[in-house]
């Protein structure tokens, strides 16, 4: 996934809050309110005549003003980021706090800085104020962003620490499962999918990420095993028939690797799964065609329907007494 992707997948998941005011407005003030005097307190004294205080604004009318505070601020993010940025940290010196916070990450990656950006997520998810599924949220994206930035312990970090926040959450185990792969911790990614497949056992995604760890790890047998599991939950899932080919080039079947990612291609061309199977079969061409005895053999792999168990066999039929 690109640069850009995760960008456009983080602006959508924070950035269409905004229209009803974002979940960290409200739960905290986000502007510390000045204290009132205490009850008995005696107003100033002008003149002999009592001065009263000036009004104070109605917790709605602070919320209400924060809110469009937010939107202002994140409306500014979309057009001129780097302008966001600026006004971002002098709200945030104002008082903004999470708010604010928030809105500068926005600015931040829209302007480039993924890393800034991923930063102030981390922050957010840690220390604010928000309820823990969205803090959660934040870190995973943070994490994604680590990972695309090729921060691999930062991402690791941001991801455990959403785990600790909803522990049983499978799609942050899975993100967990796919840094620790990208950092050739395939233990730790087969153990985080294993308990995804343990939550969510008819989810076809799991199966083919954890055949890739064991492939990766050196297990073909493990990887085929589970990649028949996910073919028989999802029949025309891409990244397993894409996965079914990296085995079979391991094996040295490039016919069968070849036939594995050209059906790839056929599910859905216009994808990035496609563009990268369509990528290996150009590099078969120099190797050699070779179909092993052990070559593996996925069900539907040659476009027919895997063959049912055999029959038992039948009782020899009884003679009748004559």
């Amino acid at each position: 996934m690109s640069r850009a992707a995760v960008a456009v997948m983080v602006m959508l998941a924070l950035g269409a809050a905004s229209a009803a005011g974002f979940w960290f407005l409200g739960t905290e003030d986000p502007e510390p309110v000045r204290r009132e005097a205490a009850p008995d307190a005696r107003p100033p004294q002008t003149s002999g005549i009592a001065v009263p205080p000036p009004p104070r604004p109605a917790p709605a009318d602070v919320e209400r003003a924060e809110n469009d505070a937010y939107d202002r601020c994140m409306a500014l993010a979309m057009t001129n980021p780097e302008a966001a940025v600026a006004e971002a940290a002098r709200w945030r010196q104002r008082g903004g706090a999470d708010a604010a916070l928030h809105c500068e990450a926005i600015a931040r990656l829209r302007a480039g800085d993924g890393t800034g950006a991923a930063a102030q997520l981390e922050q957010l998810g840690r220390d604010g104020f928000a309820p823990r599924e969205a803090r959660a949220s934040l870190l995973a994206q943070a994490g994604q962003i680590w990972l695309e930035a090729g921060d691999l312990d930062r991402a690791y970090g941001a991801a455990t620490l959403a785990l600790v926040l909803r522990p049983e959450e499978p799609d942050l185990l899975t993100d967990r499962a796919v840094i620790a792969a990208s950092a050739g911790r395939f233990e730790e990614a087969i153990e985080d999918l294993t308990r995804v497949i343990d939550l969510r056992p008819f989810r076809a995604e799991a199966y083919v990420l954890r055949a890739s760890a064991w492939r990766q790890a050196g297990q073909p047998a493990l990887s085929r095993d589970d990649l028949v599991r996910a073919l028989a939950r999802d029949p025309e899932n891409q990244e397993a028939w894409l996965e079914s080919g990296f085995l079979r080039r391991d094996a040295a079947d490039a016919r069968g690797a070849r036939a594995d990612w050209e059906r790839t291609v056929r599910i859905a061309p216009d994808t990035a799964t496609a563009a990268l199977a369509a990528r290996n079969i150009v590099l078969l061409d120099v190797m050699p065609t070779v179909i092993p005895e052990n070559a593996l053999r996925l069900p539907g792999a040659e476009a027919q329907p895997p063959l049912p168990p055999p029959a038992p066999p039948r009782a020899p039929p009884r003679q009748q007494p004559r």
